[in-house]
């Protein structure tokens, strides 16, 4: 199934897109048809068959997390770009604010004009199901489905004095989307490819089956420490081909239409605007 948050007609709800069509799940927000758990799935699976389409919808992020938690140097690739990069030897994480997340076509706000804006796409996974210490061996079984994360990075902040959290966190820092793919419609993870285009540039491209740490590693290894409760967002990290690491450097500036894409969830798409 694939869901999504949409506004039509001055309210908003959940859908689940078919064929491109959108068809009412009956919930407000994705937050209330998680809570739900296995019984939120089958409720909105039968509302969207039937309910009528949506007319004139306009989508949303499909959910807003209570806590976003970002997996780091996780693709083999980083080596390639970054000669000198010191490859962990388990994961590494960080955090980005949910006051960061914005939705399809909403503009990427460059805060400053000296802000050196990135560009990263991550496969994000949507836990469904409380979870603490979490065994590998069952840790995806917690996950709801599958989105995109675009992990976008003020260079300039995040490396002085190692200022990861500001960072990473101006506002509108966060895209997700399009849709929320559940786990057992995306099928196997590491048979996908992650890519991003930039003005029709393609400046990442990877398969996922590149990561260092698979997704219920992360998520073991998370968890060990942090508890995760449904609606969080924990992302599974970027491959090579970021604007920082190429020479000369790219970053986004006001003007460029950037395009994150994730095979089997579709494409993430948001134009830059200057934020001063």
């Amino acid at each position: 199934m694939r869901l999504v948050t949409y506004t039509a007609a001055g309210r908003s709800g959940v859908g689940v897109r078919r064929d491109g069509a959108i068809f009412d799940a009956g919930y407000a927000d994705m937050q209330a048809l998680i809570a739900d758990g296995p019984a939120g799935l089958e409720r909105a699976e039968a509302a969207a068959e039937a309910s009528e389409l949506v007319a004139g919808a306009t989508l949303c992020a499909p959910i807003r997390p209570g806590k976003i938690l970002c997996s780091g140097i996780n693709y083999a690739s980083h080596a390639d770009e970054n000669p000198d990069a010191k490859m962990p030897e388990e994961p590494f994480f960080f955090s980005k604010l949910p006051s960061a997340v914005i939705g399809p076509g909403e503009p990427i706000r460059i805060p400053r004009e000296t802000t050196l804006t990135d560009y990263e796409v991550e496969l994000a996974m949507v836990i469904g199901t409380r979870g603490y210490r979490i065994p590998e061996e069952r840790a995806l079984e917690h996950v709801l489905g599958w989105t995109i994360l675009h992990d976008v990075s003020a260079r300039d902040v995040q490396f002085k004095d190692m200022q990861i959290t500001l960072g990473k966190n101006p506002d509108t820092f966060s895209p997700i989307g399009p849709e929320i793919v559940t786990a057992d419609e995306l099928g196997d993870w590491s048979a996908l490819r992650v890519s991003t285009t930039l003005n029709g540039q393609v400046m990442q491209d990877s398969a996922t089956a590149e990561m260092l740490f698979p997704p219920a590693r992360l998520l073991a290894f998370l968890t060990d420490l942090v508890t995760v409760e449904p609606g969080d967002v924990v992302t599974t990290g970027s491959p090579a081909g970021v604007g920082f690491f190429r020479d000369p450097p790219v970053y986004l500036k006001p003007g460029d239409v950037v395009t994150v894409s994730v095979d089997g969830i579709g494409d993430l798409t948001n134009p830059v605007e200057a934020g001063w």
